[in-house]
């Protein structure tokens, strides 16, 4: 298969790319500047997703948009770049994925409200980017003529965690600790690693298509540590 890796030099993004290249897939990265990172991909588009066009996809089976962005600055670009993406993809099998945010999983069974609202979980200084991750969502809830998949990392989502190959996937749904506090979640934590393995596994059985999944190994091991 050929996949394309959006934000090809993130943590998330090289390991997707890893994963692909072990597997035997051509793996094209995109990336908005070069970095002295030497990637296994056999294409390498250095330009902004927003400039991203029809001509860059040809032949692309899948899309894993792992962009990151943390600035209120660059932050639009979960959506708007998003929006960009889907746009040129529209009536075609062109699978895309979008690395989503724990934050928008719903904590009631009447899906009303989400993670992002526990303090402890998402303070202050996150909900700019926790909203960005929830206007994202929005905008794929709403075209029904793309095979898109939001696939979040549970909370607890390490970058160094070592591979284990063992993954879950689960709803739509997070169950927070009754205390509200984190450090005592249980079934909250997966490493960059193992959601790099599930992510490949998707693309190559088209799976969740039109769904929001959520990929989860365990327990914390550190249960007071954030990632």
């Amino acid at each position: 298969m050929k996949i394309m890796v959006i934000g090809a030099y993130g943590h998330a993004g090289r390991l997707i790319i890893n994963e692909g290249a072990r597997r035997g897939h051509t793996m094209i990265g995109l990336a908005h500047q070069k970095h002295r990172l030497n990637l296994p991909a056999q294409r390498l588009i250095i330009k902004s997703i927003f400039d991203l066009d029809k001509t860059d996809l040809q032949g692309i089976d899948a899309i894993v948009d792992a962009i990151g962005a943390w600035s209120p600055m660059t932050e639009t670009v979960h959506y708007n770049g998003l929006l960009h993406v889907i746009r040129l993809i529209r009536h075609t099998s062109v699978h895309y994925i979008k690395v989503g945010g724990a934050n928008t999983l719903y904590i009631n069974r009447e899906h009303t409200r989400t993670l992002q609202e526990l303090p402890l979980y998402y303070p202050d200084y996150m909900q700019d980017l926790c909203s960005a991750h929830a206007e994202g969502l929005k905008i794929l809830r709403s075209f029904s003529d793309v095979d898109w998949t939001y696939a979040t990392p549970t909370y607890n989502f390490d970058r160094n965690g070592r591979k284990t190959g063992h993954y879950v996937v689960e709803g739509e749904e997070f169950h927070p600790a009754h205390s509200k506090n984190p450090n005592n979640g249980k079934h909250d934590y997966i490493s960059y690693a193992d959601y790099a393995q599930a992510v490949i596994d998707i693309v190559e059985q088209h799976q969740f298509i039109r769904q929001r999944i959520t990929l989860v190994s365990g327990n914390n091991p550190i249960p007071t540590q954030r990632y």
